[in-house]
């Protein structure tokens, strides 16, 4: 135990002015952190933790108490629990104990100033000894109950922001009103979903620091400026809902940030809705564009949208189907090989250019020859056509492209 029995009568003469310095403290703390920073409702429990604090400083000194095992008042507690419930920040609070320290301290300066003798500076650097242990252990401790108060509130707000985003997506039949006002997220407007996350590699801190850099990035291009539903489904994932604004021009402006940035996130954005089925229908729409891109592994571009493989996202549920278009369709050039990928890749760009050998070429960057040379292989050797309706072929290699399952072994 630390002794500083030469200032128990500090402490004792202390006592007469508690209430004196309370009131100074109180005046001046409503000056310095004006009652609307903290809500109106807590001046009184402000007021109440300063009492408190003012007196077990006074006792724990008059009584030649160890500073370092005392604990905070119980008002005092509670009243930083509830601060930490309504997200003022810790050094709010901090900045009060700082004050009243400096208070006590000059009223206790002042009584060993009074009183005239040689020791007078031994006893100011024991009272600032004194001061600067038990506000360490007083910050300490009262950190320590703001984090877990903190933590706490926080789990359970998000456990009850995931029970009400599962409502609306689930049932139809859900108070909007009071949704709204939990999600602080209007409903009757127009919605894109997005789905957000990040390889298995990436873990921890990276991927939530990666997660929140795509969130913001996507705020940004979407125009949402903060009005997003954020919803953290998982360690390495995250849905959000936007404001949809109809403008395609947000989607390139995505693309282009997203890619830029080179951050381990891939996005998948679903289709845009109205209201609580629009809200529920975009949801689905981007899990369903999850799903393949996870389905089409690496390749898969880092922003994929609903409307540009829609098609393809409508059938995740009918893989043995889906293989065997692509079997009828293709036959061996369905393998899973680099050859293969190659050819598909060279067929699917000379379709999407009208069968011109020329433009294929400019966007393959290679030489017409190549273009010609692989078409040929692709018409002799595997006996697909390519002057006919070329709907089958084209479904089936977009198949072929975002669901990797459907590829046979490489003979």
């Amino acid at each position: 135990m630390t002794a500083y029995g030469s200032l128990v009568w500090v402490g004792q003469a202390l006592g007469p002015l508690t209430e004196a310095i309370t009131d100074d403290l109180i005046r001046v703390t409503e000056q310095m952190i004006p009652v609307t920073d903290v809500a109106f409702d807590l001046a009184e429990m402000r007021a109440a933790s300063i009492a408190e604090n003012v007196a077990v400083v006074q006792y724990v000194l008059a009584n030649n108490i160890d500073p370092s095992t005392v604990s905070p008042p119980a008002g005092a507690a509670a009243y930083i629990q509830r601060l930490a419930r309504r997200g003022v920040p810790l050094t709010v609070l901090l900045r009060a104990y700082g004050l009243g320290q400096y208070r006590l301290l000059d009223a206790a300066i002042g009584l060993i100033l009074a009183v005239p003798g040689p020791d007078q500076p031994a006893r100011i650097a024991e009272l600032l000894e004194f001061a600067g242990r038990y506000l360490d252990r007083l910050n300490s401790s009262m950190g320590r109950i703001y984090e877990a108060e903190r933590d706490r509130w926080l789990s359970s707000r998000h456990a009850a922001r995931q029970q009400w985003i599962a409502r609306l997506l689930d049932n139809d039949d859900v108070d909007l009103r009071a949704a709204e006002a939990a999600l602080n997220y209007r409903l009757d407007r127009r919605h894109r979903a997005a789905e957000l996350w990040t390889p298995p590699t990436t873990t921890g801190a990276d991927a939530a620091r990666a997660l929140e850099q795509a969130r913001q990035l996507l705020s940004a291009a979407m125009g949402a400026d903060g009005a997003e539903l954020v919803s953290a489904t998982g360690a390495r994932d995250m849905r959000i809902w936007f404001p949809a604004e109809g403008d395609r021009r947000a989607l390139d402006v995505l693309t282009e940030r997203i890619e830029a940035s080179q951050l381990p996130v891939r996005v998948a954005l679903g289709p845009a809705g109205d209201g609580l089925r629009g809200f529920q229908r975009c949801a689905r729409g981007a899990a369903r564009v999850k799903a393949l891109v996870m389905s089409a592994g690496q390749d898969a571009p880092a922003v994929v949208d609903f409307d540009a493989v829609a098609p393809f996202a409508l059938l995740a549920d009918e893989p043995d189907e889906l293989a065997a278009v692509v079997q009828r369709v293709l036959g061996p050039l369905a393998a899973n090989s680099a050859k293969a990928q190659l050819l598909r890749h060279t067929l699917d760009t000379f379709l999407a250019e009208d069968g011109s050998y020329s433009r294929t070429a400019r966007v393959l960057q290679v030489h017409r020859n190549t273009v010609q040379y692989r078409i040929q292989q692709i018409t002799g050797r595997y006996g697909i056509t390519v002057d006919s309706d070329s709907f089958d072929v084209r479904f089936a290699l977009g198949v072929c492209r975002w669901y990797r399952n459907v590829l046979t072994p490489a003979a």
